[in-house]
């Protein structure tokens, strides 16, 4: 005689198996973790640090450890408005914007209180001490120069706490109103001489020029003739009602020509 199972107890049974299942995937779940390709995970057991997981999916046991995350990427943190006086006793107010990778998650974790706000209390100082030592004409000249001092600066002071500083921008540079005019009239001023130097330089040359051209006309006096045809030619092509009358060059000749004799007394 088959045994016969009511269908309660069936639909109980199944019901129990699920729950169980559910509950054991769910317990076993809260010990993996996955841990992204750029990621850094710091953890912490009973307080004591463990290391750094690699990434993948990994063992984490639940309320015994925990997990500090850090972003490996190529990491930015903006510094606004800091005012800063260089060594000629000149204000400036600089914006800055500093790239910075962590190398060692565990330093940045254990060695530091918070390490990105670190970072941009260590760069106002750095910005500090570097404009404090050069004058404002290597700043505006060679601000490269100055941006990568700053950058050295600032990647001695957090290399401890294991985060490497790749590049240091100077994003705006702000001085003072009197300031700002003061070197528009030296700049006003310097193109003004310049153009004087030009202006003199290509009126020397166009002297140089006419002298020639004179000892040129005074040789052959028939170029003289043709440079008035081609004036003639130059006027003549555009639409105006310019006369013009050419004259000997003999009649106004005062000391030779007709026009001599007739001031002497000498025409008829």
């Amino acid at each position: 005689m088959p045994l016969l199972i009511p269908l309660q107890y069936m639909v109980a049974v199944f019901f129990t198996i699920g729950v169980v299942t559910f509950v054991l995937a769910l317990f076993l779940g809260s010990f993996l973790r996955i841990i992204r390709h750029w990621e850094g995970a710091v953890v912490f057991r009973l307080g004591s640090y463990k290391g750094v997981l690699s990434p993948g999916i990994r063992v984490v046991i639940p309320f015994l450890d925990r997990m500090v995350r850090w972003d490996l990427r190529l990491l930015i943190n903006d510094v606004p408005g800091q005012s800063v006086v260089t060594k000629d006793n000149i204000s400036l107010t600089i914006d800055a914007v500093i790239f910075y990778r962590v190398r060692d998650p565990g330093d940045a974790v254990n060695k530091v209180t918070n390490a990105r706000a670190s970072i941009g209390m260590a760069a106002m100082g750095a910005l500090r001490d570097v404009f404090g030592s050069v004058p404002l004409d290597e700043v505006l000249q060679e601000r490269e120069a100055v941006a990568e001092r700053i950058r050295i600066n600032l990647d001695d002071a957090t290399d401890p706490w294991g985060i490497d500083v790749r590049h240091v921008e100077l994003t705006d540079m702000q001085l003072p109103h009197d300031l700002t005019r003061a070197m528009a009239k030296e700049a006003e001023a310097d193109r003004e001489a310049r153009s004087r130097v030009i202006k003199a330089s290509a009126e020397r040359e166009s002297a140089s020029k006419l002298a020639e051209a004179q000892e040129l006309f005074a040789r052959f006096p028939a170029l003289m003739e043709l440079r008035r045809l081609q004036v003639l030619s130059e006027v003549g092509a555009e639409n105006n009602a310019t006369r013009i009358m050419m004259l000997p060059d003999t009649l106004l000749d005062i000391s030779n020509g007709p026009l001599g004799e007739l001031l002497s007394g000498g025409g008829k």
